[in-house]
């Protein structure tokens, strides 16, 4: 039992770190300001493009907004992600050696807070778009299409968080950081398909939408046998590329934060 209470224990500046991060996120005016634009942006968006419903239907709809968070609201992903340790280095020492906080619980803190914040907003903006999509023309698409579809661009999100929140570890100048990891969202476009990885770039990603709400592709055809063989789409390569980066960036910047000097 002291065992179980000493876990627990061991984890509770963990928790606090993440809560704390996480309700300033969402009490920030920023975040209403996004969310107000974003639905409004949304409505306006889905009654100028009704009378083209029936070319497109919802899967037009939909990919459209989705395609915010790719171009649009990824700066302000980056924003956050990418400030989340660098903007409280002169304080950060300071935290960590006068409390019983230990790095690892610091630098997880921030990876979970900033990722929730980013998932509840995506989740906030996604509803309302597709509810209000739905309400006007329910026609087109495949229920775990439309599903995958919302899930498989929220991966795309989770990662980019990550890297933004690692490259804060790594690199102290928030500035700096947020325009490393500005120009090498928006460079994926160009040098990707280059190295013959074009599944990851953000493009590729909203390209794929119209085809997975209409249930045409991922996630079911696109693991086959060939040839006595696996084949996998594009749609999985991604799903595994992106799971990749985000564990690889976690891991490396956990290993040098715990490194390097406060």
């Amino acid at each position: 039992m002291g065992s179980e209470e000493q876990f627990k224990g061991s984890w509770k500046p963990f928790w606090a770190i993440m809560q704390t991060d996480l309700e300033n996120l969402l009490k920030n005016k920023i975040t209403y300001i996004w969310l107000i634009i974003a639905i409004f942006i949304q409505i306006i968006r889905i009654l100028m493009l009704n009378p083209f419903m029936r070319m497109g239907g919802t899967p037009l709809i939909i990919t459209n907004g989705l395609s915010d968070f790719i171009y649009l609201w990824s700066m302000i992903i980056i924003g956050v992600s990418a400030s989340a340790v660098s903007s409280e280095t002169g304080e950060l020492a300071d935290s960590i050696m006068s409390k019983a906080v230990t790095r690892f619980n610091y630098v997880l803190a921030k990876f979970s807070s900033r990722i929730i914040y980013v998932l509840i907003t995506y989740a906030i903006i996604a509803t309302a778009l597709t509810g209000v999509t739905l309400r006007i023309n329910n026609s087109g698409y495949e229920t775990y299409g439309l599903i995958s579809a919302i899930l498989y661009v929220a991966l795309a999100l989770i990662m980019l968080t990550t890297v933004g929140v690692s490259l804060s570890i790594v690199i102290p100048n928030k500035v700096v950081s947020i325009i490393v990891l500005l120009v090498l969202w928006h460079s994926m476009n160009i040098f990707l398909p280059i190295l013959d990885l074009t599944f990851l770039a953000p493009t590729t990603i909203i390209g794929q939408l119209p085809d997975i709400i209409q249930g045409n592709s991922f996630p079911v055809t696109y693991i086959e046998w060939i040839g006595g063989g696996i084949w996998i789409g594009s749609e999985w390569k991604t799903i595994t590329g992106f799971a990749v980066i985000s564990i690889t960036a976690t891991i490396l910047s956990n290993i040098y934060f715990s490194i390097k000097d406060l």
